[in-house]
């Protein structure tokens, strides 16, 4: 019984954190920067030795490109106001959930009565984006969004431009920041 009740539990962990593709996005910026003045945008080079493939990197262009126009905002190459760097990662991750009790049979608590309650294991892999936005006259770093995403399952690139697309979206919801100078 006690092996049924935790292959429910994964399945159930699992389940949940499939449904939830994007999450614990962030950002941050620099208040005294005037985001209003900000009209057109460029690309940083990707740093020599960064562990991202040409293709994850055209994918994040291309949704943040996508982006970035559906708010007024062009790519110039020729004197832009902003430079964006784009920095990806992946992380193994362990979701541990103790239950920590159990119920018998007659709906009363039975402390234990089908053994602990039960410990659930879901391993997954985490996969971060962050975007960095540096002003281009002064180098300095003035707008941060970043988010998390569960990318074991996304394994094909019509599954990786939805996610990527997603993540850009929600990232940069908040840019420019409403109420800067």
């Amino acid at each position: 019984m006690r092996t049924i009740f935790l292959l429910l539990m994964v399945c159930v962990a699992g389940a949940v954190a499939g449904c939830s593709s994007v999450y614990d996005v962030k950002y941050d910026y620099d208040q005294k920067t005037d985001f209003s003045r900000m009209q057109a945008y460029g690309w940083l080079p990707t740093p020599e030795g960064a562990d991202i493939d040409d293709i994850s990197i055209e994918r994040v262009k291309k949704a943040v490109n996508t982006e970035l126009k559906a708010k007024g905002l062009r790519l110039s190459s020729q004197d832009p106001d902003f430079l964006i760097a784009e920095h990806m990662g992946a992380e193994e991750k362990v979701q541990i959930n103790n239950w920590g009790y159990a119920y018998g049979p007659y709906n009363g608590y039975w402390g234990g009565y089908w053994g602990n309650g039960g410990v659930s294991e879901y391993r997954y892999e985490e996969g971060t984006l962050i975007l960095d936005f540096v002003d281009a006259e002064t180098h300095k770093l003035i707008w941060r969004g970043a988010a998390k995403a569960e990318i074991d399952r996304v394994n094909t690139p019509e599954k990786k431009d939805k996610l990527v697309a997603e993540a850009v979206q929600k990232i940069l919801e908040s840019f420019p920041p409403q109420g800067a100078q």
